[in-house]
C-alpha cells in the first residue's frame, strides 16, 4: 500500500523522529527504537507505548519477507525510512518499521503508557494495544497524522541482546534487543535481561567460572552432546 495522508486531527509533532533517524542499518535502528514513545491516534483518541523489545531484519536475511524481492504482500519493505509494515499470521497481526529498502525492525513488546489494553509483550498483542491493523500498512511514521514515534525524555536503560525467536531461518543471529528488567519484554526473555536477586558482580563471575568448569568435564565423558546443550540454555 501506499502512504496514507496526514490529513485530519494530526499528532503533536514535537518531538517525532525525523527520516534520518530510520535511513540506518536496520540492526542500529532496532536498539535506537528502545525507549521511543510509539503513539497512535484512533476515534477513540490517542494510544502510547514506550518500546521495550526489537528485532531487526536484514537485506538478504533468509528470515526476512523482503528476502526474495518486492512483492504484493511486502512492498510496504521497499517504502521510504520510517513506512509502517504490517503483515497477518495466523489471525494475528504485526508491525515492522522500515529503515532502508528491504529492511525493516520488528516492534516486539511496548509498555503501555495510555489507554488500551493492559498488555503489549509479544507483537500481536502490541498491535492490538495501539490499535494497529492490516489497513495500517504503508503509513508513514515521519509525517502521519495516524502513527508517531517520539525520541527517550532520559537515560535509556541498559540494552540486552539476543537470538531472534519464533522463526526457522537465521534464527541464532543476535539480532533481538531488549531493555534489561522490563516485564514486557516477551518470552522466553533473551540472556541478560535480568540477574539473579541480591547477586554480586564477583558471585555472578563465580558462577558462571563453575558452569565452564562442568561444561569441560561433561564434554570429555560423552563427546560433547551433553556439553553442548548446557552450554545452549
Amino acid at each position: 500500500m501506499g502512504s496514507r495522508s496526514a490529513t485530519g486531527a494530526s499528532l503533536s509533532s514535537a518531538g517525532r523522529v525525523r527520516r534520518r533517524f530510520f535511513d540506518r542499518p536496520a540492526a542500529e535502528v532496532a536498539r535506537a527504537l528502545l525507549d521511543c514513545q510509539l503513539t497512535t491516534r484512533g476515534p477513540a483518541g490517542e494510544r502510547s507505548v514506550r518500546l521495550v523489545e526489537t528485532e531487526a531484519y536484514l537485506r538478504r536475511d533468509p528470515a526476512s519477507h523482503a528476502y526474495r524481492g518486492p512483492t504484493r504482500r511486502n512492498r510496504s519493505m521497499f517504502g521510504p525510512p520510517g513506512t509502517l509494515y504490517v503483515y497477518r499470521i495466523h489471525q494475528v497481526v504485526c508491525a515492522n518499521l522500515v529503515t532502508r529498502p528491504g529492511e525493516a525492525v520488528l516492534l516486539r513488546a511496548g509498555a503501555l503508557a495510555t489507554g488500551g489494553p493492559p498488555g503489549a509483550s509479544g507483537p500481536g498483542r502490541l498491535c492490538r494495544a495501539l490499535g494497529i491493523t492490516i489497513r495500517d500498512d504503508g503509513l508513514d511514521a515521519v509525517r502521519s497524522a495516524r502513527l508517531a514515534v517520539r525520541l527517550p525524555r532520559g537515560p535509556v536503560a541498559r540494552i540486552v541482546v539476543g537470538p531472534r525467536v519464533g522463526i526457522r531461518r537465521a534464527a541464532r543471529r543476535r539480532l533481538r534487543f531488549a531493555l534489561r528488567g522490563e516485564p514486557a519484554v516477551s518470552r522466553p526473555r533473551p540472556p541478560g535481561w535480568s540477574r539473579p536477586s541480591g547477586a554480586s558482580p564477583r558471585s555472578i563471575r563465580a558462577a558462571g567460572r563453575r558452569r565452564r568448569s562442568r561444561t569441560r568435564r561433561r564434554r570429555s565423558s560423552d563427546g560433547g552432546t551433553r556439553a553442548a546443550r548446557t552450554a545452549g540454555r
